[in-house]
């Protein structure tokens, strides 16, 4: 579970229900069925519309990345690089052979049977730099399409404002029913705001960042498989590669 789009999520309603409350609201007034369909089906039809066919169903089959936690680890990646790289060193390419079957990692795999079949470094390179970009174009897409919806939902929330003012400008016969209508009107503006803002922004740009990470790793994994082709010195490669990692977390090395 990836606890800080969770909590922000639910931290975000609790200090806006806190503040409604404070203020004398109640924090379910603002719940309004037609305000949520007329707000947040509309933007996610909008950002379709805006969004090539492929990415679409990809955003929702990776919108599961906000709330699963991360499983990109760069130091066993690179504890795995480093142990292919020793035995390349020590028994040659060739014998990779047998490992690169037992790998799980689709990229990694595909790299290593690439450098076991002959291939050079620059030539490994090339291939696998073509998919990194492919792989990259697809998650800011997915990522993006979210980006879009949030960017979308404050403009339907106003127009679910709207709508509803009209229909309570109807009802000036009865002042307490135009009150209420006026009320239930801004209920779509709220809904706009908050999907924008607390829910599906900060979704697209949760995928946005967690993808980031998994490009980070098919490119470490390029270097080291660049590295291993070339013959690298399994220690040299080993610093190369924990140069990926970001400041303040731990570097794991199989040579302390």
């Amino acid at each position: 579970m990836e606890l800080t789009s969770l909590l922000g999520l639910i931290l975000s309603i609790v200090s806006i229900s806190v503040g409604d409350i404070l203020e004398g609201g109640n924090p379910l007034h603002v719940i309004h069925l037609s305000s949520v369909l007329i707000v947040i089906p509309t933007a996610m039809f909008s950002g379709m519309t805006a969004t090539h066919g492929a990415y679409v169903k990809g955003a929702y089959k990776e919108f599961k990345m906000v709330w699963i936690a991360s499983k990109v680890n760069l130091n066993q990646t690179i504890k795995q690089i480093v142990e292919l790289a020793t035995l390349a060193r020590k028994d040659g390419v060739l014998s990779l052979e047998g490992k690169a079957a037992q790998i799980e990692d689709d990229f990694l795999r595909k790299a290593v049977s690439m450098i076991v079949d002959g291939r050079d470094a620059e030539s490994v390179r090339e291939d696998m730099e073509i998919q990194i970009e492919v792989l990259e174009e697809y998650y800011h897409g997915c990522g993006h399409y979210w980006v879009l919806v949030g960017e979308s939902c404050p403009t339907f929330g106003l127009v679910g404002a709207v709508m509803g003012l009209m229909l309570a400008l109807g009802l000036l016969d009865d002042p307490k029913a135009m009150a209420a209508g006026i009320a239930g009107a801004f209920t779509a503006t709220v809904t706009g705001i908050f999907g924008a803002y607390a829910f599906f922004g900060p979704c697209g740009h949760k995928i946005l960042a967690k993808a980031k990470d998994i490009i980070q790793e098919k490119v470490l994994i390029v270097e080291g498989i660049a590295g291993i082709a070339n013959g690298d010195n399994p220690r040299n490669l080993e610093e190369k590669l924990l140069g990926f990692i970001k400041p303040g977390e731990p570097k794991v090395s199989q040579f302390e």
